[in-house]
């Protein structure tokens, strides 16, 4: 979906929006980075909050698979690599810290997502931070809302969504009009609890976790994101 014309319409939009320094900072209080500490994006997209971090003294680079937005991170002066989320694609111990932010984790089958957390452990340093945010059924669940209309950059959407209890994924069908022009597409997403997702990043080498909201206080259910931070062994 990332490729479609319509949906490059809507991420580059936000290039514009109000949030990305609150963000970036929020992200450096929360992995504690120090002016110097290398940082893996993934995916960085458009390299809005990397070109915020780099500007704070940090050595970031992004990995993204969509070309579009390596170019605007490029332009931006981020240092971008062009991969897959599952491969390893950057040297084994390189980076301080790692994040993947955006609900942008859970779109692989198992396997795929645990190689996605696997790439992030290798690539981290002895005590190196993990930021995933994302949201989680301990809290979507309870008011599931299975209809959203939304329009940013130009483009209107409509999301049709449905939980599938047997999968544990959210399938949704987004219709997307943009100058008059309908298309659509469908995604399927894995909804992870914070205890699952825990546990999934044990078994790829995490050794500690700290499970925050986006405001960066202890997560409670009905908070609106999970920022879980996981933690390499020292």
């Amino acid at each position: 979906m990332f490729e479609t014309p319509a949906w490059q319409s809507i991420q580059l939009a936000w290039e514009e929006a109000d949030d990305a320094d609150d963000v970036a900072a929020r992200v450096a209080r929360a992995l504690d980075l120090a002016p110097g500490a290398r940082v893996l994006d993934v995916p960085c997209g458009t390299g809005r909050i990397a070109e915020r971090l780099a500007d704070r003294g940090l050595t970031v680079v992004g990995v993204d698979a969509i070309g579009r937005f390596l170019g605007v991170a490029r332009t931006a002066g981020v240092a971008v690599i062009r991969g897959d989320m599952r491969t390893r694609v950057v040297r084994p111990g390189a980076f301080d810290a790692a994040m993947c932010l955006w609900g942008s984790f859970g779109y692989f089958d198992d396997a795929g997502n645990l190689a996605q957390a696997a790439g992030a452990a290798q690539a981290l340093a002895p005590g190196g931070r993990f930021l995933i945010d994302t949201i989680v059924a301990d809290t979507i669940l309870n008011g599931f809302q299975p209809l959203a209309s939304w329009n940013v950059g130009g483009v209107a959407v409509d999301e049709v969504r449905v939980y599938r209890q047997d999968t544990r994924r959210i399938e949704t069908t987004w219709t997307f009009v943009q100058r008059g022009e309908r298309s659509r597409r469908t995604t399927s997403v894995r909804l992870f609890s914070v205890a699952e997702l825990t546990d999934l990043l044990a078994s790829v080498g995490f050794a500690s976790f700290q499970a925050l909201d986006d405001e960066l206080q202890p997560f409670v259910p009905g908070a609106d994101r999970l920022w879980l931070i996981a933690t390499m062994p020292g």
